[in-house]
Formats: C-alpha cells, sequence, structure tokens
C-alpha cells in the first residue's frame, strides 16, 4: 500500500505556497490495516517520531518502510525550503513513544489526532490525561463529530441538520405512542 502513496510535494502546485520553514514539528498521520500511528518529523530536535498507541512490536517490519519513505520526502523538501542550510539524514535520529497503551483496539485515530493537538517533541500528560477511559474518549469522538458537523464551512450542514430534527421528531412521536398505550 505504502508504495503507492505519492508523498512527494515538492513539485505539487498546492503545496507552493507552504512555508514550512517556520514550523518545527510536520505530522504524518499512517494507516496501516486499519491501525493508525503518527509519524512527526521534529525539525528542531532533528529526529523522527513515531508515535503509536498499542506500541506494536513489529514497527521494524510493519511500520518502519512507510516511515522511511515520509522521512525520504521530508528531508527532500526540506532541502528545498532550507536551501541555506545543510539539511542531512544521517543527523536525524529515531524515537518511538513507549508511555502510551489504548484501552481498546478501535481508539487510534483519535489518539492520533489528539497528539496533532498536544505532541511538543516530548511526552506530556495532556496525550494521555484519563485516556485509559473509554468512555473519555468516546467523548471526545462525539465532540470531534459535532465539530465537524456543526462547522460552518460544512457545505452539507443544513442538510445533516435537517435530517437530525426529523428522526428527533420521529423519535420522540414513537415515545409518545409508547407512553399512551
Amino acid at each position: 500500500y505504502y508504495n503507492k502513496v505519492d508523498l512527494d510535494i515538492t513539485n505539487k502546485e498546492w503545496a507552493k505556497n507552504l512555508s514550512f520553514t517556520e514550523c518545527n514539528l510536520w505530522f504524518f498521520p499512517y494507516c496501516n490495516n486499519k491501525h493508525y500511528i503518527m509519524i512527526c518529523v521534529n525539525i528542531k530536535a532533528e529526529r523522527f517520531e513515531v508515535l503509536d498507541s498499542l506500541r506494536h512490536k513489529d514497527f521494524e517490519k510493519t511500520y518502519k518502510p512507510m516511515a522511511e519513505r515520509v522521512v525520504h520526502y521530508a528531508i527532500n523538501y526540506m532541502k528545498t525550503q532550507f536551501a541555506d542550510k545543510t539539511v542531512r539524514r544521517e543527523r536525524f535520529t529515531w524515537f518511538k513513544l513507549e508511555k502510551v497503551t489504548q484501552p481498546d483496539q478501535i481508539s487510534c485515530g483519535m489518539y492520533v489526532i489528539r497528539w496533532m493537538r498536544h505532541w511538543e517533541g516530548k511526552y506530556n500528560s495532556a496525550l494521555t490525561k484519563d485516556w485509559k477511559r473509554i468512555d473519555l474518549i468516546n467523548e471526545e469522538r462525539e465532540c470531534l463529530m459535532l465539530d465537524i458537523i456543526l462547522d460552518e464551512e460544512n457545505l452539507e450542514r443544513e442538510r445533516i441538520m435537517k435530517e437530525a430534527t426529523k428522526y428527533c421528531n420521529m423519535k420522540n412521536k414513537k415515545k409518545e405512542l409508547k407512553g399512551r398505550k
């Protein structure tokens, strides 16, 4: 799968106006076999950080080939952006986050989203605070879903709101009918 992913953004029209020179962290979420991990290029610390909420032992075989590909394109892009600096692959080291284990088999994507919000290149309590509890992960999932649905930029917002209202009205009518019996 990862051989088909086009990560080379150096010649992409949409990337020409991006300025990565002021960013310290570049995030690359990656999914393999329905499991998401985060590959972070930490410019300041000169390392590649792999954040995996299940801490897979088969990282070298399963995830490292894609991570290496991300690294290859990140280095090439840095060379185009940081023309005044020497960017060498040898300078960068690998780092794997070891403190996180998700409590189920389906919340890896939520961990990746949380890491994108809170990762600062080192472990901090905001990353996992109370995230051993499924109810809190589900609450975060619901909030994210509502943020997406209710966002003014969502072109489907009005249609979804109408459908939700229709559904709630239907549910209320069913409750009323049950109450009368």
